[in-house]
């Protein structure tokens, strides 16, 4: 695998997790709104940089030695 596809699963891996995140954020919403009077706001669909920003998390914990 050569640093550009190895970099590149780091990214894809920070989509899944973001997206599993807001995921989960969105179902607690939906069930939280539909039995209560009280609205819970929905959030926000994770940002290129939010998903960046994990990708370099994860890129350093799997280089720091």
């Amino acid at each position: 695998m050569t640093p550009y596809e190895l970099r590149f699963e780091i990214f894809k891996q920070a989509n899944a997790l973001a997206q599993d995140e807001y995921q989960c954020k969105y179902s607690t919403a939906y069930e939280w709104n539909k039995e209560n009077s009280v609205k819970m706001d929905y959030p926000e669909f994770p940002s290129y940089a939010e998903i960046e920003k994990l990708a370099d998390k994860i890129n350093s914990f799997v280089s720091s030695k």
